[in-house]
């Protein structure tokens, strides 16, 4: 996975002292060639005047009104006789107002000026903070996340050298000189240059780092072929790629949408008092005032000419003229705001230091009241007031948006809305409902020896795990219809702890022999920490891979699965009666008849749309008995699609049956239907009873299969046809079918590395989901209460983004969800990059015109009696994507029809709105989301009437444009996901090591944000939202 170690010592990179000083220096001179841009512009002058501005207090109008009105007075009291007292009061008066105006004057330019300077005041703040960790961080390895930690969008990592060491490195702390590693298919950070190799190419920021995976193509071979793991390339930054967010959040800090209570305030009193009334005043009384001297005066009693034309408007439009209004603003603003930032305090203070991965209780009712110090809240006003608070108090009015917020987004779903971990949802596996073969004993081919009690169970007998034994056989087949039932049990995820699980069938223990052999699979497969580097660059070899078929996407499906092993009975110890010898990976392309199979599916479900499936693979571990030397186990796992054509028999939990035709389309059944919606993983067995030695280079290498493979199955399947006419002597050793390689044979090429995975057992299947965390489940209950929306823009596609807001109690019925990817960006090579992530099953929503119904396509095979099977020889190639149970019927229980009423994509939103109706600002989930089509429907909300707080990941590079667009941010710190739950993601720091990696770039992330969050604060905050703003 890394380079050789010979050169490592070439690339040390730079340690943790000189890359944060240059971080600290580059930051500073962006900052200082902003001052010198922008310090003579003075913009904020302008912007103070304008009466247009709807950030002016006070503008042009009421100013040019006290200038009139002081000169007026003035003059009144020294120019005219008015008597000695007469005089001074207006002489007093006119001073007054003089000194109003340039107070306020003063103050509302004082004010702009601040708001202007908040976001470069508060990167000058992170300067002070990067230059002090320059100097006390102390970096260990194990404060910097997992190398091998689990890939998600909300979260930015890097691979690179920091003192000697590679690291996974937060992306907000890469400079300009760092020695970094880019993974196969992987986006590259910033701008670097390839270091050794001359031909890899010099790339930009976003650019797919995508070597050529094989010479000469894939169609060019028959024969599995041995292929060249694709390492990381070493690459040199050329730049600070946190430097390009800096920029934008100091060009666009000001450029926020008005609050609701600003433009209500420019309406009141810049358009209908200062531009209206004062004049139609002043007009009204110097009219009815020269009439009243010229016509009237002889019938009513009327005063000397220049009071009557001069002193009476002024009085009459004194009160009208904003004399303590841009005082008031500021200070009762400036309050507003303390006591929010108080309770975030308060309740930072109250919240007890918990880790989020430990169980916790959410029966409690939290109450809404908090108590606030009075000191803390005279600090935090006098901070706010003279600009001290790096809140941005008066660029994102966190009182305004809080106080009128109509709409709360949130752009992140893992770790902020979901754990970060999915969990185990459905396991699948088959039965046979045949009577036992009576000689068969209790213990079975798989036997592991299992004792539960109250759900935790100690594994006994480990030394008999997954013996065969002579006395199970294969059933015998005397007739051709199926004797398998498909199994299906239920998880439930507790939501107290982010793995716990339980079965929701109280009986499940019934089936533990059938689950015993998928509990050990897991711990020496799954969970193996032994094979994480391998299986994480195998992950970014799939992924280059896959970047060149766009109707592939590589799927990283593999995660922790303990907490079923655990259920299941297995403890931690249980792997270590085993050795790991080998690790074997194996993937293959897709066959063009089956994509176009995929297509007619996906027009089968009312969406026009065009599949993605996930790219076929298993990755299989060798383990020896420490027992017995000579006992080679394989266990495998993968798509259920290789798997499965891997795959002779399966296993019900007491005996070995061959698997039929049918019993091959429950399997793709079950997986077609839930890949849909979930990642659903197989797994399968075999013993290596006759092989000796695996050489160790076939785990340097991974296996491809040609995409039409159903030939080299063939001879391994050939037994099948003459076992299922015919009736097995009891005598007969099962474990003789298994196999028919040569004694004692040692596996040196692909073929045999190819022959070793073949005749395997199926076990079973597991889909894993994520799930909602509770905590927001509840918040989203309290907005709706509230009269707030909840939106959530999903990266995913349309199925599996509707399955979660299920999950979060969002409406996922007809008209609740838009795709706002366009039809001129779909089914193009850069548009399935760019969804490379989201699998399984991703949605490359592609319209299309044709007018073909979907049911004429079927009628042929609809029309089948279900008894009947065409082409038995090509009835055990398994279908990536398609089987003929899963087109007569739809795979989710969605109504997906209603794409024919909604706006796709986000060229077609605002015509929409402007044409048709306004639905597209009613509903809680856009879907195929990227971080342009996010931030324009922002904006479209916030031009119809909508303000909108953001809510994401303070982890993600790409969130800063999103931040900017929104009215107030909130940053989230996400939880990170693990490789596994007995394995931490990194250890915080001492105090003496200074701010932690992740805790620093949070901080650089989170520059735009109003608050950066603790993630159990938010709810508290939107509820105490509701109850005082």
């Amino acid at each position: 996975m890394l380079p050789p170690q010979e050169s490592i010592e070439e690339l040390n990179g730079l340690n943790t002292a000189e890359a944060l000083k240059r971080l600290y220096k580059d930051v500073e001179e962006v900052l200082a060639e902003y001052q010198a841009t922008t310090g003579k512009k003075k913009q904020w002058i302008w912007e103070v005047l304008d009466h247009r501005s709807q950030h002016s207090r006070f503008c042009w109008v009421p100013m040019v009104a006290f200038i009139i009105s002081a000169v007026v007075l003035l003059f009144s009291g020294v120019a005219l006789d008015n008597g000695l007292d007469g005089s001074c009061c207006l002489i007093a008066q006119g001073l007054l107002i003089l000194g109003l105006l340039v107070f306020n004057l003063s103050l509302a330019m004082w004010d702009a000026r601040l708001r202007h300077k908040e976001m470069y005041k508060k990167a000058v703040d992170l300067t002070s903070v990067l230059k002090r960790c320059s100097e006390v961080c102390h970096w260990r390895e194990t404060n910097y996340p997992h190398l091998c930690s689990p890939y998600s969008p909300c979260i930015t990592l890097q691979w690179t050298y920091r003192d000697g060491k590679v690291v996974n490195l937060p992306w907000a702390l890469l400079v300009s000189g760092d020695t970094v590693l880019i993974r196969p298919g992987q986006p590259a950070p910033g701008h670097c240059t390839p270091i050794g190799d001359k031909e890899c190419p010099e790339l930009r920021r976003g650019e797919v780092y995508s070597p050529p995976p094989n010479v000469g193509g894939h169609d060019n071979f028959t024969q599995p072929t041995a292929r060249q793991p694709l390492p990381p390339q070493p690459y040199t930054m050329q730049e600070t790629p946190y430097l390009r967010n800096l920029r934008q959040c100091l060009q666009e800090a000001t450029l926020r949408p008005f609050t609701f209570h600003d433009q209500q305030q420019h309406l009141l009193l810049t358009t209908c008092v200062e531009e209206m009334a004062i004049p139609c005043i002043t007009i009204f009384m110097l009219l009815v005032n020269g009439l009243r001297l010229a016509y009237v005066s002889n019938w009513v009693t009327a005063g000397p000419w220049y009071e009557m034309l001069v002193l009476g408007p002024v009085r009459a439009v004194l009160p009208l003229l904003p004399l303590v209004f841009p005082t008031a603003w500021l200070c009762l603003t400036s309050y507003g705001n303390a006591r929010l930032v108080a309770l975030q305090h308060s309740s930072d203070s109250q919240e007890n230091e918990v880790d989020p991965f430990e169980e916790t209780d959410f029966g409690e009712k939290k109450s809404c009241e908090m108590e606030v110090s009075c000191v803390q809240l005279r600090r935090l006003f006098l901070d706010i007031l003279l600009g001290q608070h790096n809140s941005l108090p008066r660029s994102a009015n966190l009182l305004h948006v809080l106080g009128s917020v109509t709409a709360l987004s949130c752009v992140d779903k893992k770790g902020i809305l979901s754990w970060p971990n999915p969990t185990a949802e459905k396991v699948f596996f088959l039965r046979s409902t045949r009577d036992p073969t009576p000689n068969a004993s209790d213990s079975g081919i798989m036997e592991v020896g299992v004792s539960v009690e109250g759900g935790r169970g100690s594994v006994e007998s480990e030394n008999n795990l997954l013996q065969p034994t002579p006395t199970h056989h294969r059933h015998q087949r005397h007739r051709p219809e199926s004797h398998t039932v498909a199994e299906q049990l239920d998880l439930t995820h507790d939501n107290a702890c982010p793995f716990r699980l339980h079965f929701d069938d109280p009986a499940w223990r019934r089936y533990l022999s059938s689950l015993k052999p998928l509990g050990l699979a897991i711990l020496l497969n799954t969970c193996n920490m032994d094979t994480q580097d391998h299986y994480t660059q195998f992950c970014s070899h799939v992924t280059c891979e896959a970047l060149y078929n766009e109707d592939l996407v590589p799927v990283s499906n593999r995660r922790c699965l303990c907490e079923l092993a655990k259920q299941i009975g297995f403890t931690d110890g249980a792997p270590e009666i085993f050795t790991l010898e080998q690790q074997l990976s194996t993937f293959r392309h897709v066959q063009p008849e089956t994509v176009r199979r995929d297509i007619k599916f996906a027009r089968s479900l009312a969406l026009a749309t065009k599949l993605k499936f996930p790219f076929p693979h298993m990755v299989a571990v060798i383990v020896k008995d420490k027992s017995n030397h000579n006992n080679l186990q394989l266990f495998s796992q993968g798509t259920a699609d290789i798997v499965l054509d891997a795959c002779v028999d399966f296993y019900d939990g007491s005996d070995l049956h061959t698997l039929s035709d049918s019993d091959r389309k429950k399997v793709q059944d079950f997986y077609q239907r839930t890949s849909l919606t979930a990642y659903c993983t197989a797994f399968a067995y075999r013993p290596l009873t006759d092989v000796s030695r695996v050489d160790d280079q076939l785990s340097q290498v991974y296996l491809e299969l040609p995409a039409d493979n159903k030939e080299l199955y063939e001879p391994y399947r050939s037994p099948t046809p003459q076992l299922s006419s015919m009736h097995l002597d009891h005598h007969q050793s099962a474990d003789s079918l298994l196999t028919s390689l040569p004694v004692d044979e040692n596996i040196t090429d692909t073929e045999g590395c190819f022959r070793i995975q073949c005749s395997q057992i199926f076990i079973g299947m597991v889909t894993m989901q994520y799930q909602a965390q509770t905590e927001m489940v509840q918040l989203i209950d309290q907005l709706e209460r509230a009269c707030i929306r909840f939106v959530h823009f999903s990266k995913e596609n349309e199925l599996r983004s509707r399955v979660f807001s299920e999950k979060m109690g969002l409406e996922s019925g007809w008209n609740c969800h838009i795709s706002l990817l366009s039809e001129r960006s779909s089914g193009t090579l850069s548009s399935s990059r760019a969804m490379s992530m989201s699998a399984p099953s991703a949605i490359n929503l592609e319209h299309r015109t044709s007018d073909t119904n979907p049911m004429n396509e079927q009628m042929s095979e609809e029309c089948l009696p279900p008894h009947i099977e065409v082409n038995h020889f090509d009835a055990w190639q398994s279908l990536s994507c398609l089987t003929d149970s899963t087109e007569q019927s739809a795979p989710v229980n969605f109504d997906m029809s209603n794409r024919a009423k909604l706006p796709r994509g986000i060229d077609k939103i605002r015509p929409h709105l402007e044409l048709v109706d306004n639905v597209p600002l009613l509903v809680s989930l856009f879907t195929d989301c990227t971080v342009s089509t996010t931030r324009e429907m922002i904006h479209i909300m916030q031009e119809y009437g909508e303000i909108v707080c953001v809510m994401g990941s303070s982890a993600n590079a790409d969130n800063v444009g999103i931040f900017l667009q929104a009215n107030a941010s909130f940053a989230v710190q996400p939880l990170f996901p693990q490789v596994c739950q007995k394995v931490s993601v990194y250890t915080e720091t001492t105090q003496e090591q200074g701010p932690s990696p992740v805790s620093l770039s949070n901080q650089l992330n989170s520059l735009p944000c109003t608050l950066q969050d603790p993630r159990s604060i938010i709810s508290r905050k939107m509820d105490r939202g509701s109850c005082k703003v």
